[in-house]
């Protein structure tokens, strides 16, 4: 009896100390989104089988003691706010966001900060928490969630050539350079030269949101925004943290991607990284096939580095970026690769002055592609192309912006420098025939200035204007024949200038009910990719012309915003406008080898639809977002080609729709399904290359193994639908149905901007 209670102490002992080396205590604070301390949140801390419960002190803190360490995590909810749940770790902070439509925050759509129900204008935020359940790996494939926006063509940058990767908003297209600007903090992403985004550059662990702005704002961000806004927010460091992502696909697709921040003292350093490769797919339909197809391929990687400094009232910072890309598209000869090197500096000061931000860029890249002919049969590939485009840039932006009174006041300037050139190699029959340089330089500067008005606690006024101005100089286009001589033809120097007046109002109606408008003038100058350099797409060639003026946008939107219950969040807007000399691909001759088409400004095109969208928490752990585009935009003049007038603007869906259901409940697991589906769209100005409607469904599910350990599966286009992406005029096909299982790892936190 003696030894059998000796050794059940023992092992009373020694299971003692296993167990308080499993316990912790998890300890933070529950905030709103300006920060302020939210008191009397309800905290449920889960640890498989049990339930603990604490309420937030005055200062918005809590802690639970003696934790065990299997997967936990931590449930915080407060009146007015919608719940939170997250992984539990020894320190953390929870920012829950406002219920309510009047107490919904963004910081995009102006220049200064307001609540949603403020805004004169409609916007989208898609939080870490979101982004994290797409499907989708790459950001423009999970923006396809949002409501009109769009690429160039349907194909995402997966496997899509960069130059059709220009953004898309409400239905004013993009002709591969974007007609809405997209930002990564503040600083563009356009590319400088052609206007499309190399999405990759951002690695997706490093989001911290996405704030998307629909509508022209010309008036605070200048050229490129004349169709709206799209800012990337990365993540800030706070402490000592990784987050990452690992995941393998079919078609041989691994992809991983990181953030890891480190601070001391006032010091800090975040870095980010993304790796992905997939042996693609075959885009060309089988029944059109021959042998010069092949697999879409493509591999990129991405690196950022961010050093900072913070003190009580400012924070300096220099960040240099690194992206290569590489592509096959489609067939033997045609491929395409990138390179991108950026440096940016700059600082936030806070004072009885105001706030004054200050970013300076600079960098350079390279882009190389290759084009072919291609014989009806698809039997014969010959080589016709051969393009290197060196450009580089700089460029700054300087704002300041106070609050006096029941004005809110922004003011600033901004201006950007590009030089690039193409540098061809031409082909005839597959014999090198000629050397073609063609480019210039481009300079744009702009000046603005904004007032926001709380006039009284339910009508707000906003009224901004900006002054452009930009030039397009140093411009040639220099041809080496192999017979005959060389010719130089410069072109003259061009500069034009813009004014981009918007008034908004916003009238909020109670706690659940606001209705805004807003009328505006937004504006596109042309690209230096535009003017000068020419393409092709299969037996599609697309001209340059050195003659482009800037696309200009006159509309304006109603709209409104209901909480119709605490849950229940629904949206309503209106919008319309004259789209004036927009640069269209203008068909000049058409052959069963050869369609020659060129860059033209055409006289008009009319937009007008609607947009409605959900967002609602339909239970505790299941909630349903869905949206609908209405967009009829249609040429309404062109004096140059008359029968063009009542056409469809190319690329651009009559009707849109997205839907997203999700069941997260952090003990089991998370479920999210997600589709969207587009109608008919042409591929060409005189609607006659039709793109049939299409339907593409996702699925996401995850569970969490331990804390800050997750495991999860996803699929793209689950009912493995083959539907048209492009004509050209061979028709492409969509990406087949595709999966992946990876793995998802958290280590401390890592706050966003």
């Amino acid at each position: 009896m003696g030894l059998r209670r000796t050794v059940s102490l023992i092992l009373l002992l020694a299971v003692g100390a296993f167990a308080r080396d499993n316990l912790s205590r998890v300890a933070g604070r529950v905030l709103d989104t300006s920060g302020a301390a939210i008191p009397n949140a309800e905290i449920e801390l889960h640890c498989r089988n049990s339930l603990r419960t604490a309420l937030s002190s005055g200062t918005g803190e809590f802690a639970f003691a003696d934790v065990n360490r299997a997967p936990c995590s931590i449930t915080a909810s407060a009146a007015g706010f919608a719940s939170q749940t997250v992984d539990a770790v020894q320190q953390m902070r929870i920012t829950l966001e406002p219920l309510t439509a009047v107490q919904s925050v963004t910081v995009t759509a102006s220049r200064t900060t307001l609540a949603e129900s403020d805004l004169p204008v409609t916007a989208d935020v898609e939080t870490t928490e979101r982004l994290a359940r797409e499907p989708a790996l790459t950001i423009d494939d999970k923006l396809r969630q949002v409501p009109g926006f769009s690429l160039y063509r349907r194909s995402g940058s997966e496997t899509a050539n960069p130059t059709t990767q220009g953004v898309s908003l409400r239905g004013l297209g993009a002709s591969g350079a974007s007609r809405s600007l997209v930002l990564e903090d503040g600083v563009p992403l356009n590319d400088p030269f052609g206007g499309w985004i190399y999405w990759g550059r951002v690695p997706v662990e490093n989001i911290s949101q996405i704030d998307v702005v629909e509508g022209g704002v010309s008036d605070l961000y200048g050229s490129n925004a004349l169709g709206g806004v799209i800012n990337v927010r990365t993540r800030d460091q706070l402490q000592t943290a990784f987050i990452g992502e690992a995941s393998y696909g079919s078609l041989n697709t691994p992809f991983g991607s990181f953030v890891a921040s480190a601070s001391k003292g006032k010091w800090g350093a975040t870095f980010a990284g993304e790796s992905f490769d997939t042996n693609g797919y075959i885009p060309t339909p089988p029944q059109y096939r021959g042998p010069v197809d092949t697999y879409a391929d493509s591999e990129h990687r991405s690196g950022d580095l961010l050093l900072e400094r913070e003190s009580k009232n400012s924070r300096v910072f220099l960040r240099g970026q690194l992206y290569g890309e590489s592509r096959q598209n489609g067939t033997l000869l045609q491929i395409n690769a990138a390179t991108v090197r950026q440096l940016e500096t700059g600082g936030d000061w806070n004072g009885s002055f105001g706030t004054l931000a200050l970013r300076v860029f600079g960098g350079t890249e390279n882009l190389h592609q290759t084009f072919s002919s291609i014989n009806a049969p698809r039997t014969v590939e010959t080589l016709s192309v051969d393009q290197r485009v060196p450009v580089s840039q700089y460029g700054a932006s300087v704002q300041w912006s106070k609050v006096i009174g029941r004005h809110m006041l922004a003011a600033g300037f901004d201006e950007r420098n590009v030089t690039g050139d193409t540098n061809e190699l031409h082909y005839v029959s597959g014999k090198y025939s000629s050397f073609l340089i063609a480019g210039g330089r481009q300079q744009t500067a702009g000046i603005f200035g904004e007032d926001v008005w709380q006039v009284t606690t339910h009508w707000l006024l906003s009224a901004s204007l900006r002054f452009d101005d930009w030039i397009n100089q140093d411009a040639s286009s220099q041809n080496f024949p192999v017979a005959g001589n060389p010719t130089l033809t410069p072109f003259p120097d061009q500069s034009q200038t813009a004014l981009s007046p918007r008034v908004g109002v916003t009238r909020v109606v109670n706690d659940r009910v606001s209705i805004y408008g807003s009328g505006y003038r937004s504006f596109r100058a042309p690209t230096l990719n535009e003017l000068y350099r020419s393409f092709r797409v299969g037996n599609v060639v697309t001209n340059a012309n050195q003659d482009l003026t800037a696309e200009h946008f006159a509309g304006g939107e109603l709209g409104v915003r209901v909480q119709a219950t605490d849950r229940v969040q629904v949206r309503a807007t209106g919008f319309g406008g004259m789209l004036q000399s927009p640069v269209g691909n203008i068909t000049l001759s058409s052959t069963p080898t050869l369609i020659t088409r060129q860059r033209q400004n055409i006289g008009g095109i009319a937009v007008k639809g609607i947009e409605l969208a959900t967002d609602a928490q339909i239970a505790k752990f299941v909630s349903f977002t869905a949206g609908y585009q209405f967009v009829d935009a249609t040429v309404s003049s062109n004096p140059n080609d008359p029968t063009l007038v009542g056409k469809l603007e190319p690329l651009v869906p009559r009707h849109a729709v997205t839907f997203a259901g999700t069941y997260s409940d952090p003990r089991v697991l998370t479920f999210s399904i997600q589709g969207r589906s587009n109608s008919t769209e042409y591929d060409d100005d005189q609607n006659t290359l039709p793109l049939d409607p299409y339907f593409n469904l996702g699925i996401y599910v995850s569970r969490q193994l331990k804390t800050g350990l997750r495991v999860f599966a996803a699929s793209e286009n689950l009912l493995n639908q083959s539907y048209i992406i492009a004509r050209t005029p061979v028709p492409s096909v969509a990406e087949p149905r595709t999966f992946r299982v990876g793995v998802r790892i958290a280590l401390g936190e890592i706050r966003g901007k």
